[in-house]
């Protein structure tokens, strides 16, 4: 019997199609790459929306952490600002809101009176002047505890920081350091966050003309009273000006999730009284 040749040994293919099919095993192995390639690209989707919910909450955790470091640095430094607001606000504002005629002067029941409504005014703003030079001393007070904001309406109650870097708002709504403090005759003008960060400003939309702003500082606490409520771009500052009058302004993004516009808040000073703390 004479030996098989090569070709009888090893099966051949019918044909040239049969030849390049691909093999089972490699179809396999081939459908199992695109499985786990989806499946990698599922969770990858599922950790991404995760981060997206989590990060509000993150950056809520952190505002809350440095809200009660910034509370407890205020307090040290000034015992008074322990006591409720609204024992700082029972008795002893003075008013700066008095009648005004239909003329548009100011009216006092007496000379004497007005006499000393301007004393009165005259030692808030060398209150204010001596705080400000003591920020100035520490270089300017970046992200220094400077006070505490109330919103009764809204429900804020919040510390102040000076600065509007992003690291100082992310601590706590902050002080224009260009612009004055309350007491020197100017508009005090502070920006917060609206979602992220603690969201102080969140409701910031709900206030109306003729509700009520309270602050608390070192050497005052002043009460104001909403006039004026705007949305503007963020390049209008001119909006946030100093015209000579004793105010404040509240800027946030607007509308809520976008940076587009800012809503302002104005508001003008209606009492104050000096606190005698260290």
């Amino acid at each position: 019997m004479n030996p098989p040749d090569a070709e009888d040994a090893i099966p051949m293919p019918n044909s040239i199609d049969s030849a390049l099919a691909p093999e089972p095993l490699v179809e396999e192995h081939r459908s199992l790459r695109v499985h786990r390639v989806r499946r990698l690209l599922a969770n990858l989707l599922i950790l991404a929306g995760l981060l997206v919910l989590l990060y509000p909450a993150g950056t809520w955790g952190y505002a809350w952490w440095e809200q009660r470091s910034l509370e407890k640095r205020l307090v040290d430094s000034h015992p008074a600002l322990a006591q409720p607001a609204a024992q700082v606000f029972s008795g002893g504002m003075v008013p700066t809101l008095a009648p005004v005629d239909p003329s548009g002067q100011t009216q006092f029941r007496s000379q004497e009176e007005r006499d000393r409504r301007l004393v009165e005014l005259r030692a808030f703003r060398k209150a204010a002047e001596a705080f400000a030079a003591g920020l100035a001393a520490k270089g300017g007070g970046g992200g220094e505890p400077i006070g505490r904001m109330t919103i009764p309406k809204i429900g804020v109650n919040t510390v102040l920081v000076e600065g509007v870097g992003r690291g100082d708002l992310r601590e706590g709504p902050g002080h224009w350091p260009e612009t004055s403090l309350p007491g020197m005759g100017g508009n005090f003008v502070v920006s917060g966050h609206r979602t992220t960060y603690g969201g102080p400003f969140f409701k910031l939309d709900k206030l109306n003309l003729g509700d009520e702003i309270r602050l608390i500082l070192p050497y005052a606490a002043a009460t104001y009273r909403v006039t004026k409520k705007m949305i503007v771009l963020p390049t209008q500052t001119e909006v946030v000006a100093q015209r000579g009058r004793e105010e404040i302004s509240l800027a946030t993004c607007h509308p809520i999730y976008s940076a587009k516009q800012r809503l302002v808040i104005q508001a003008e000073l209606a009492s104050f009284k000096l606190l005698n703390t260290p």
